[in-house]
């Protein structure tokens, strides 16, 4: 038969409010510290409600069976309030995520204890009713008892002093309103003591759960009416959760104490890295929050590469106290990928202009003068046969007819390769690559340029395998074997070589055009393919030329998917270096 006091009441009241409390802050999804607040308070519950079934049972073993389920709330309760607290500090150690198990230690150790005291004693030495009688049973506690009562009230006092910390991190507006909180959480550690010690100002009432209570009901309105430990208002906490902005709060040791939707979006974070170091985020952010000084503001753009592949302006600003004391660092990640791509795309369009201006420039230079010059001379020597042709001999008038040649050969070859250059620009060329024979086409080259080599008796020579394949359209590589091989001849002195030659490895040909003739510096070496800087330097017979035609070779080259490059000393020749891919496979 149950025995209902006044004790009971109490208790059961204390329960009822309890759970009321729970139940409300449970539909509170914002709230920061919610699960260990609720853990907090469920156990309070939990405990008043025990009290009230030990307070009402019959007889001693059923008060000594409700009495030991007690513990559970007493051991624990101090654990969720040190974790409680922590929630709320930016500085939280790393080791505090890590290694908080330990604190659970001594707690699950006195619980063994509680429900095997029957074996050894420790906890309850014996039971005794009061003299008083009303239902009352006394118990007497053995040295562990208070033991474990010490780490529990320890435990309260730990998160007591961390909070007073935390307060003393907040600016004054914050200090002047959340002080008295600190006198809330003495509620526990007070009634603690006054049920270890004996001190209860009624026999039987345990009010350990009751200071519980007041201070659950203290906090909970800081938190859902004032919001006094929030780092910003709710309003700024929303418009960083909404910001398109990642954002990222790091603590003095650069570790993740927060981070919105947009960061871990960004950063393609699925899982929670907070209480992390930012290493594991993001390497280069770990560097973008470590490389400036202490207390500096940084703003950098910084491109992070696979899977994200993207450019942002990162923004650090360290997050400081009223003190001016380093909290910790605030990074604010902007994407500016769009951005990058059109300074790359106005970068380009600058230089296709400037190359197009520079083609424009050398186009005119080229008509109103490379070309203009060989009719001069064409159009003075005809003059002169066609006016004079009595006054002079035979062997003079050979001469105006050769000069005649000369000049209309490198006219009509100049008037090809702008034809062939300015079809290139405007995609007019066809490209019809198939296999050639390449020595014939070495010894077709060599047929058309034999009477400029005997003139200056120049030796032409070939050394490519009778049956080599090369992999080309017909017409390019004509003009590439014509412009490389005129080019040696016009730069080498009588009596000189020009050498073609050739190899293949794994089905890619080299192609080699050597001359023995004057060389180059370096300087106009690196300006051989530039359209913006054509070199147009007189021959060893003082052959005119516009370097257009290397130009062609280059383009040519590229066409078909290879590479030219030149070779050359000052006085001891030069060599054009080509290589061609070999068939592509079907």
């Amino acid at each position: 038969m149950w025995n209902i006091t006044y004790i009971f009441w109490v208790h059961i009241f204390t329960a009822i409010i309890s759970m009321q409390l729970v139940f409300t802050v449970y539909r509170m999804k914002q709230v920061r510290g919610r699960v260990p607040f609720l853990w907090i308070m469920l156990l309070a519950a939990y405990w008043s409600l025990i009290l009230t079934f030990e307070s009402a049972a019959p007889t001693m073993e059923e008060k000594i069976g409700f009495s030991r389920f007690e513990y559970f709330a007493n051991m624990l309760i101090p654990l969720f309030f040190v974790k409680f607290i922590f929630s709320y500090d930016l500085e939280k150690p790393y080791w505090f995520k890590r290694s908080f198990w330990i604190l659970w230690i001594i707690p699950v150790c006195a619980l063994l204890l509680v429900f095997t005291n029957s074996y050894h004693h420790l906890i309850w030495t014996g039971y005794t009713w009061s003299p008083a009688g009303n239902n009352i049973l006394i118990y007497h506690h053995g040295l562990l008892f208070y033991f474990a009562m010490a780490y529990s009230l320890v435990m309260m006092v730990f998160g007591n002093a961390l909070l007073i910390v935390f307060i003393r991190k907040r600016p004054v507006f914050y200090k002047s309103k959340v002080g008295f909180l600190v006198y809330a959480t003495v509620f526990p550690v007070i009634t603690g003591l006054i049920y270890t010690l004996g001190l209860s100002p009624l026999e039987g009432l345990d009010i350990s759960p009751m200071g519980i209570l007041v201070s659950g009901l203290i906090f909970f309105w800081a938190i859902s009416r004032e919001q006094l430990f929030d780092i910003v208002p709710a309003g700024h906490q929303l418009m960083i959760e909404k910001m398109t902005d990642g954002v990222i709060v790091l603590d003095k040791n650069d570790i993740v104490m927060d981070m919105n939707p947009a960061a871990k979006a960004t950063l393609k974070i699925e899982e929670s890295i907070k209480g992390a170091k930012l290493e594991t985020a993001q390497p280069l952010l770990r560097d973008i929050a470590t490389e400036a000084a202490s207390g500096d503001e940084l703003r950098k753009e910084v491109f992070l590469p696979a899977p994200i592949n993207r450019w942002f302006e990162v923004m650090r600003n360290p997050l400081n106290d009223a003190h001016e004391k380093k909290l910790g660092t605030l990074l604010i990640i902007h994407d500016i990928t769009h951005r990058k791509k059109g300074e790359d795309q106005l970068k380009k369009l600058a230089n296709d202009l400037t190359e197009l201006n520079a083609m424009k420039d050398r186009l005119y230079s080229i008509i109103g003068h490379d070309l203009r010059s060989p009719f001069n001379s064409i159009l003075g020597f005809a003059d002169l046969l066609a006016t004079s042709y009595d006054e002079f001999s035979d062997d003079d008038r050979r001469t105006f007819a050769k000069n005649i040649l000369a000049a209309s050969r490198n006219t009509f070859e100049l008037l090809e390769n702008l034809l062939e250059w300015s079809r290139i620009q405007m995609g007019r060329t066809p490209f019809a690559p198939e296999e050639i024979h390449l020595n014939l086409e070495v010894n077709e080259a060599f047929h058309l340029m034999r009477m400029s080599a005997d003139t200056k008796n120049i030796q032409l020579v070939a050394d490519v395998p009778s049956q080599q394949m090369v992999y080309a359209d017909h017409n390019m590589l004509t003009t590439i074997l014509r412009n490389t091989i005129s080019n040696g001849i016009k730069f080498t002195g009588k009596g000189g070589k020009v050498k073609v030659s050739s190899t293949q490895n794994h089905g890619h040909t080299r192609i080699c055009i050597a001359d023995n003739g004057v060389g180059m510096v370096e300087t106009i070496r690196k300006k051989l393919f530039r359209i913006d800087s054509l070199v147009s330097t007189l021959g060893t017979a003082n052959e005119k030329g516009t370097g257009l035609g290397l130009i062609l070779c280059k383009e040519f080259v590229e066409k078909h998917g290879g590479t030219i490059r030149v070779e050359s000393r000052l006085g001891e020749g030069t060599t054009f270096t080509l290589d061609l891919p070999g068939i592509p496979a079907v």
